[in-house]
């Protein structure tokens, strides 16, 4: 018959109804092992650096460029040191801070510039700024004081007194509350102000009046 197929001999059927019925084995890949990861310790100098970027503002991106560490890792060690970023003071409020905190303190700060508590403690404590305490001081100072209570102009008065040995001890100040026209707060003897700044920086007597009136080879 011309019709049939031959069979060629090649061809192998030796695989029965049950082999079909198995699962085929196919050979397993062998897993690809990650690398692991070296845990490096930071040094007091990689934290001293990230603590001065925190604070001029840095993005983390950037500090972790900077230090060659994973964003991960510097945000990991941020938590660890506590680092807190604040609204950045503006360079009058720095100034107002210097000039004022010790008499404000930070409730004070915090109102007259109009921010938040723990952000004027925050620079305060950055640019070491403290404020005494009333018993601190010697004399020990009755109450707080005030922004008022500053002396804003001086004015040095010359009496002319036939007894006055030299200009220092003719000399009055006279203390303003106000920059323009005022009446005054207070006077006092200008050699009177000099023995007081000797006692307080401990120096010999006449050591201040001598420097006002011949200069710095008097001291």
């Amino acid at each position: 018959m011309e019709n049939v197929s031959s069979i060629i001999p090649e061809q192998d059927f030796t695989c029965s109804f049950a082999d079909l019925l198995k699962r085929p084995r196919h050979a397993q890949e062998p897993q690809k092992l990650e690398p692991k990861r070296t845990i490096i310790r930071w040094t007091e100098e990689e934290k001293t650096q990230l603590t001065a970027l925190f604070k001029q503002g840095t993005n983390v991106d950037e500090i972790a460029s900077q230090l060659n560490r994973p964003v991960d890792g510097v945000l990991g060690q941020i938590r660890k040191l506590g680092l807190r970023r604040c609204k950045m003071l503006t360079l009058e409020q720095e100034q107002f801070l210097k000039r004022d905190f010790w008499l404000l303190g930070v409730e004070g700060c915090a109102k007259k510039l109009c921010r938040n508590r723990s952000t004027i403690a925050y620079y305060a404590k950055l640019l070491n700024l403290k404020k005494p305490t009333r018993d601190e001081v010697d004399p020990p100072i009755p109450r707080c004081l005030l922004p008022y209570d500053m002396v804003k102009r001086v004015a040095i008065l010359q009496r002319k007194s036939p007894t006055s040995r030299n200009q220092v001890e003719d000399a009055v100040v006279i203390f303003y509350d106000k920059n323009g026209p005022s009446t005054s707060m207070m006077a006092m003897h200008l050699d009177e102000l000099c023995a007081a700044l000797d006692r307080h920086f401990r120096r010999k007597p006449g050591v201040t009046a001598s420097a006002l009136m011949y200069g710095y080879k008097a001291v």
